[in-house]
């Protein structure tokens, strides 16, 4: 991660010179550009102390990386989003009426598949 034009941003953004944040950061203005520039490479003590001059209160999060799931991404790929889109037009009862009619479709197949077992 480039940090440089993320100091430059910093300051900007709270207003200050080069000149007023590194009075209010205890550091020289040529080191103020250097870290600007890219040529200097900040440790973490000073960049939560430039972020404080500047106004601002310095986080580090570690976040989880998402793992990829073929069998998610294939799904993704593989859905129809106009049935989606369709369903999304209808009202919340509309919807309802229609999952319960298609609870009661699966429930009719299965007394025939297990009439149809029956008859074997």
């Amino acid at each position: 991660m480039d940090i440089a034009p993320l100091l430059a941003a910093l300051r900007e953004t709270a207003g200050l010179s080069q000149r007023d944040l590194a009075r209010r950061a205890g550091m020289s203005q040529p080191a103020i550009a250097r870290l600007e520039s890219g040529r200097a490479v900040p440790t973490f003590g000073t960049l939560e102390r430039l972020a404080r001059a500047a106004g601002f209160e310095l986080s580090l999060e570690l976040a989880p990386r998402p793992v990829a799931d073929p069998l998610v991404d294939a799904f993704k790929r593989d859905i129809d989003r106009t049935l989606l889109r369709e369903n999304l037009k209808k009202t919340v009862d509309q919807r309802i009426r229609s999952m319960a009619e298609n609870q009661e479709a699966v429930r009719e197949l299965r007394r025939a598949v297990r009439t149809a077992k029956r008859k074997k």
